[in-house]
């Protein structure tokens, strides 16, 4: 599992920073998954791979114009029930601006 802060993006829509990221994946996901916020969360995107290795999800938390990647891997590319549930459990421990 790798969790790394992303960047900051000011005067850019969820548009433009979805698309930006999907430059940086790797190509040929086997899927893709975008969902609204809740509990001070802005948004939720992630990209699934399955490959020989097994699977890894690639998770996206959105608050206050910046993120926190997630990747969760596995050689059991069957089931990736566990690492969407996971990626789901991100939460914001702090109460944030405002």
């Amino acid at each position: 599992m790798l969790i790394q802060p992303g960047a900051e993006w000011r005067c850019a829509d969820s548009v433009d920073i979805i698309a930006e990221l999907d430059a940086e994946l790797p190509p040929h996901p086997a899927g893709r998954v975008g969902e609204a916020g809740r509990d001070g969360i802005g948004h939720r995107a992630a990209w699934i791979y399955r490959d020989e290795t097994g699977l890894a999800l690639h998770g996206f938390t959105f608050v206050d114009g910046s993120y926190l990647e997630t990747v969760f891997r596995a050689v059991d590319a069957a089931d990736p029930a566990w690492a969407f549930e996971a990626w789901r459990s991100v939460a914001r421990s702090d109460p944030g601006c405002g």
